[in-house]
């Protein structure tokens, strides 16, 4: 069976290299890590299951990736240093992850949400 993919978007090497760390340890196919934006939706596969995303990539914000994601019906997760009431209204409802937070609690809050979607296994077979 094959390994469902997190596509995973985060500037800061440290950091990224943790959260695929603990994507591989949850059992998915790591896309990434990405530091930016294009780099993002230039290598994101048509089949990406769900997403791990920091919200300020070098300056720039992730919204054009978490929109289009949201727009396919992807689940995401946020891994960002900023509060959730610092984002924008229309992304309330996703689940955010404040750093200096675990990037397990995300990682595991993206788990749920694939299973929910996928019959609850995080293989595709």
């Amino acid at each position: 069976m094959a390994k469902r993919k997190i596509l995973i978007v985060e500037d800061e090497y440290f950091i990224a290299d943790d959260c695929a760390h603990a994507a591989r340890s949850a059992g998915f196919q790591v896309i990434g890590p990405f530091g930016s934006v294009t780099d993002a939706i230039s290598n994101m596969p048509d089949d990406v299951d769900g997403a791990l995303l920091d919200v300020n990539l070098q300056g720039s914000k992730v919204y054009p990736l978490l929109d289009k994601l949201l727009s396919l019906n992807i689940p995401v997760a946020i891994y960002t240093g900023y509060e959730p009431q610092n984002l924008p209204a229309q992304y309330s409802s996703l689940t955010i992850v404040t750093k200096p937070g675990n990037c397990i609690d995300a990682v595991r809050s993206l788990t749920f949400k694939i299973q929910k979607l996928g019959n609850g296994d995080i293989t595709k077979g």
